[in-house]
């Protein structure tokens, strides 16, 4: 009787598959992050573009395949903050038409309009909004979006704990004035 013995992949060919795996699951949402944080759609294409580009790069260079999805995320930032610096995008936010689905951050959230909240979202300052977008709508946690921002998990609690105080009280103007109209919140 003959046994077989079968040769595991090499641990370069698995590790790429498992980056390439975990890129294509997060293309839109790496996409839908760089759109609310730019708001254009263009330059979020480029930035995706970008990201996947370098990600796959850096492949053999990846230590640990269980934090690609942050990985990924960490790429896209720095990316954008490298086009912050060339082009001050952070004070000159410019949108386009079409309003951005986003998910709730608070209870305040759940009655404002897309619009609203779009609004509401882009008046925080970068620093806040980053950690909004990067907790309360990809769901990652304080300590991977602050090792993505590389600040310590403190700063980015309190920014957090700011974005949402500020958002609550932008969402229930929007509320407020909603009501004073006439309008359904």
């Amino acid at each position: 009787m003959k046994i077989l013995r079968l040769e595991p992949r090499p641990p370069d060919q698995h590790h790429a598959e498992a980056v390439y795996g975990v890129l294509l699951q997060n293309l839109d949402a790496l996409y839908i992050t760089a759109k609310r944080l730019t708001g254009r759609a263009d330059l979020a294409e480029d930035l995706v573009q970008e990201t996947a580009r370098k990600a796959l790069e850096a492949i053999p260079k990846l230590k640990d395949e269980r934090n690609t999805r942050a990985w990924l995320f960490r790429i896209l930032l720095n990316g954008l903050r490298d086009h912050v610096r060339w082009k001050k995008l952070w004070t000159e936010v410019e949108t386009d038409e079409e309003p951005p689905d986003l998910n709730a951050v608070s209870e305040s959230v759940v009655v404002a309009t897309a619009e609203d909240v779009r609004r509401a979202l882009s008046s925080l300052t970068p620093e806040t909004r980053v950690l909004a977008i990067l907790i309360d709508i990809e769901e990652f946690t304080i300590a991977e979006a602050a090792a993505m921002l590389q600040i310590p998990p403190g700063t980015a609690a309190s920014r957090l704990s700011r974005a949402r105080r500020e958002l609550r009280d932008l969402l229930q103007a929007y509320r407020s004035r909603s009501s004073r109209s006439g309008r359904k919140p």
